[in-house]
């Protein structure tokens, strides 16, 4: 095996959608095999999603052995926001989790490393004999991670470690306020360098060595984003396998799983993430964006309400809101965002990340031409 994924195999309830089977560890995994990686999984699952999950892992080519089946329920995870416009902060329904024994799990050259809720890997040293002399992906999932930040994740006896994180995690890894202020301080000591997600604004890397580069977002339309960030992961560590090293098809593999409603990815999202790499891809820097102020033009009468989750949704996104505009002020018209019938915020939204992709976005290089100049 070339890459060990670690995390959970949970259920995920979305509003809108039926219940799938998901958790950042079975995401990520079958991600990476989709790719053309070996991938062997350490985790846990309930005893009643168990054949389920391994049916999904098989199908995928995944080796399953250090997959726990627990006496209990699967934890589960109910998201109200699967369109991610204003931070969401899906409810945990915690299940069981691993108990004494740690798994025999094999040694591989890149091991990716999820927190989860209700149980630490770290603190139960999972990975301190696979991961020693490896390259380690860290990404620690949110304040509900039961693993405390970057430092304890740095215990791990890895050869060279990479913190991935959005950047809300990042601000909140340096005690900062903001990405500005936060970036200065990544890597975190122990790590070689930082993978910094942005949602529509792309992805910012902090080398050690090499110091920053960017990558670029894609344009697509979004069925929704949970579990993104978990194919981002495991596309991203198949390429670290494959010694492509933090190579920007990482984001066009995200965007096809956003583009998509599937409950798992498929062994479609190659193809599909290929097509999406042959365009284009913008980068803004979020650092510019939160230097600036921004007034929201709406339609006259609009609920109060409704332009208070609009404003939510840009502040989500860097891009502070006020009321009155002047000189210092940059003025963004979503007028005609509620017209037929569609959700005036989500609407709102879109229209102003299309606006500032072109007001302060720069077009980046493909991933090939990037491969190609030996990125």
């Amino acid at each position: 095996m070339t890459l060990l994924v670690c995390g959970g195999i949970f259920i995920e309830e979305i509003a809108g959608r039926t219940r799938r089977l998901g958790g950042s560890g079975l995401t990520a995994a079958l991600a990476a095999a989709g790719s053309g990686t070996d991938v062997s999984i350490a985790g846990w699952v309930g005893s009643g999603e168990a054949d389920e999950a391994f049916a999904l892992l098989d199908d995928a080519g995944v080796d399953r052995l250090g997959v726990q089946v627990l006496d209990g329920a699967t934890t589960t995870y109910r998201i109200a926001d699967p369109a991610d416009l204003s931070m969401p902060l899906p409810g945990v329904i915690q299940g069981a989790v691993p108990q004494g024994s740690v798994p025999a799990l094999p040694s591989c050259p890149v091991v990716l490393c999820f927190g989860t809720p209700g149980f630490d890997v770290v603190r139960a040293r999972w990975l301190d004999r696979p991961a020693s002399g490896a390259t380690l992906l860290f990404d620690r999932q949110g304040s509900q991670s039961m693993i405390v930040g970057a430092a304890m994740a740095a215990t791990i006896p890895a050869s060279r470690r990479i913190l991935i994180a959005n950047v809300f995690e990042a601000v909140a890894e340096t005690k900062q306020g903001s990405i500005a202020q936060a970036v200065r301080h990544l890597p975190p000591e122990g790590y070689a360098a930082a993978v910094l997600k942005d949602g529509p604004w792309g992805v910012l890397i902090i080398d050690a060595e090499r110091g920053e580069d960017s990558f670029g977002a894609h344009e697509v339309p979004v069925c929704g984003t949970i579990g993104s960030g978990d194919v981002f992961a495991g596309v991203l560590a198949a390429h670290v396998a494959a010694g492509n090293d933090l190579v920007p098809a990482t984001g066009a593999a995200a965007a096809a799983w956003i583009t998509s409603s599937e409950d798992q990815p498929g062994e479609d999202l190659p193809a599909r993430a290929s097509a999406i790499a042959a365009a284009p891809a913008v980068w803004v820097d979020r650092r510019r964006l939160e230097a600036l102020r921004f007034a929201v033009e709406t339609d006259p009468g609009l609920d109060p309400g409704v332009r208070e989750r609009i404003g939510r949704g840009l502040r989500y996104l860097g891009m502070e809101t006020v009321h009155t505009a002047n000189d210092a002020v940059q003025p963004i018209d979503v007028r005609g965002s509620g017209n037929e019938g569609t959700d005036p915020v989500a609407a709102a939204v879109t229209k102003a990340i299309v606006w500032a992709r072109e007001a302060y976005g720069s077009t980046r290089p493909s991933p090939h031409d990037h491969q190609q100049r030996g990125g």
